[in-house]
């Protein structure tokens, strides 16, 4: 029996992995390990996972309307941290009305007591979205062609 991989990207097991800090109760060690675990809170529609690890004063009330849920993959570009501040560099992969899209974040992450939280970011404008054939490869890797997969008529 195979175990789950994460959703994260990192090819370990989610149990081993976002699971730990999810459903596992430990607190993510670094601003990285909480952009993955948010990133699969997100894939995972997981909104009270979310609000735990965002900052207060930023946290958007409205946050459940209307988010996309299609996430397809994450990409860590760049991660760095010192004392109680970090950043990380990411894009994040969505499908939404059958179009591959990209977010390109520069998110912010502040350390309080102990505990990283996800404060601002910013976001860079690449690509415009990509509407993707019916018989092409789905994006999310399942090998399976999208109209099997993640598309919706």
């Amino acid at each position: 029996m195979s175990e789950t991989l994460c959703p994260c990207g990192t090819g370990k097991p989610y149990a081993n992995c976002c699971g730990l800090y999810i459903e596992g109760g430990q607190l993510a060690p670094d601003p990285e390990a909480l952009m993955r675990s948010r990133y699969t809170a997100f894939f995972q529609c997981n909104y009270p996972y979310l609000k735990k690890t965002w900052h207060p004063e930023t946290y958007p009330e409205d946050l459940e309307q209307g988010e996309p849920s299609n996430w397809v993959g994450l990409e860590i570009i760049d991660a760095s941290w010192e004392d109680d501040e970090g950043e990380v560099e990411f894009k994040a992969r969505l499908i939404f009305d059958n179009r591959l899209e990209v977010l390109h974040e520069i998110s912010d992450f502040e350390k309080i007591d102990g505990v990283w939280l996800y404060h601002s970011g910013e976001f860079l404008h690449d690509d415009e979205p990509v509407k993707i054939a019916r018989n092409a490869p789905c994006p999310c890797g399942s090998g399976q062609i999208f109209k099997d997969c993640h598309y919706q008529a």
